[in-house]
């Protein structure tokens, strides 16, 4: 269902030596944000500091879509009587889907003594797309993000897991579901240093910041190279050159060098699939298809007249099936 309403919010920005906007929001509470909406501002209060007159001064603020709904962002403009004092760079119209967000630089330059006053006008209409709550649901991811950042990792998994139960809209759910898993570990076998830069290394690969996570994944592998986790960041790390990166051959030298270091990993067969791909991708199509045929035979179970069948379990349907539709791609 679809339904526009246009909302036009007011945030004071009170400058001197002080800018101060407020947004309306919260990251840790299930209320809407500026003017009744799931936006949400970054940060309510800016500190300039003194500046002199003919200085310029840049604060940057986020605002991000924390509901399911979609957010097309006519203007943001400053008004007010000190209004030639401020600028921001949003000159063209945006759509803000859900979990996207936009960086907004808002520049002073003081023309003359004395406390300044503005107005930061966020001028947007709103797409309803879902029942309200969901848009209230998608409220407990943040918090459990909140939760994690504070290092409070038993409640984070609960809002994590509350918010998966409530059968979530956006595609936080499938961080939410990465999340879950890696966070119960941790419970069973403690939150050290090697889990907190796992969890670095999965914020900023979330973030996109590929280069930032491949690093905190370096730092497991020297220095807690017996960790639980140690298989876990060698699979994202090859993860993060497949998919986001689109490094195939670096891909491929991961993930055969993890199913080399870990051969009893859970991922070795994730691992071997991947390989497949990188190759595929790269152009080696019959490299591709014996490794395809390797992972097919490792989950076999019975082979007969050229009749072959999975083992009679999940796991082994599930890669043998898979192995199969890669086989059929590739000769199609």
């Amino acid at each position: 269902m679809r339904s526009t309403s246009k909302v036009k919010i007011t945030c004071t920005l009170l400058c001197i030596g002080v800018l101060q906007a407020c947004g309306g929001g919260s990251s840790n509470a299930p209320t809407p944000g500026v003017g009744g909406s799931y936006l949400h501002v970054s940060v309510p209060d800016f500190y300039f500091g003194t500046r002199d007159v003919g200085t310029r001064s840049s604060q940057v603020i986020k605002i991000t879509n924390r509901g399911a709904d979609i957010y097309p962002i006519k203007t943001i403009r400053v008004t007010g009587d000190h209004a030639d004092e401020f600028t921001t760079d949003f000159y063209n119209e945006i759509v803000l889907n859900p979990t996207e967000a936009i960086n907004l630089n808002i520049n002073f330059e003081p023309v003359t003594d004395g406390r300044k006053y503005a107005a930061l006008d966020i001028d947007f209409d709103t797409i309803s797309m879902v029942a309200e709550e969901k848009n209230r649901l998608e409220q407990t991811f943040y918090e459990a993000q909140d939760l994690e950042k504070a290092q409070q990792y038993e409640q984070s998994l609960a809002a994590y897991d509350e918010y998966m139960q409530g059968e979530p809209a956006t595609v936080n759910k499938q961080h939410a579901a990465i999340k879950a898993p890696v966070l119960k570990e941790a419970s069973l076998y403690g939150d050290g240093d090697d889990f907190t830069l796992y969890l670095n290394a999965m914020n900023a690969r979330a973030n996109g910041d590929y280069d930032k996570a491949e690093a905190e994944l370096d730092a497991i592998e020297i220095l807690h190279a017996d960790s639980y986790l140690a298989d876990d960041a060698a699979y994202l790390r090859a993860y993060i050159q497949l998919i986001d990166k689109k490094d195939y051959a670096a891909a491929e030298k991961s993930m055969r060098k993890l199913r080399t270091d870990f051969p009893d990993s859970n991922y070795y067969d994730t691992a071997l699939y991947s390989e497949g791909m990188a190759h595929q991708e790269m152009g080696n199509r019959q490299i591709a298809r014996n490794i395809y045929e390797d992972l097919k035979y490792r989950h076999t179970g019975v082979n007969v007249l050229g009749v072959a069948l999975p083992k009679d379990n999940l796991i082994s349907r599930m890669w043998f099936d898979r192995a199969e539709q890669a086989l059929d791609a590739i000769d199609a």
